[in-house]
């Protein structure tokens, strides 16, 4: 789950067409990666229901002192809540671990 903004490409492009990749790469060596295959929803775009999916994010990445700032900031008017349901994983790690 993510919040991204109703007039974001990410969001017309969900709009568009649900069927999306994403692809996590990291580049340091000895490299890894995983590509996820789904179908994205979107779930809200009520500010009250972002905010509470939004707190949580913000305090896994910035931490419980911050998460209140980070959830409000990303729930504003105009903020939509999206879930993506894998369909297909693939990863690899060590790529160039011989």
């Amino acid at each position: 789950m993510f919040t991204t903004s109703d007039t974001s490409v990410k969001a017309k492009n969900i709009r568009r067409d649900n069927r999306v990749r994403l692809c996590v790469d990291d580049q340091v060596p000895l490299f890894s990666f995983v590509t996820i295959d789904g179908i994205a929803e979107i779930i809200s775009n009520e500010p009250t229901e972002v905010f509470k999916l939004a707190k949580i994010i913000a305090a896994r990445y910035m931490g419980n002192d911050k998460a209140e700032e980070y959830g409000k900031r990303n729930s504003s008017e105009g903020e939509l809540l999206i879930k993506i349901k894998s369909t297909r994983i693939i990863g690899q790690k060590d790529i160039a671990g011989w």
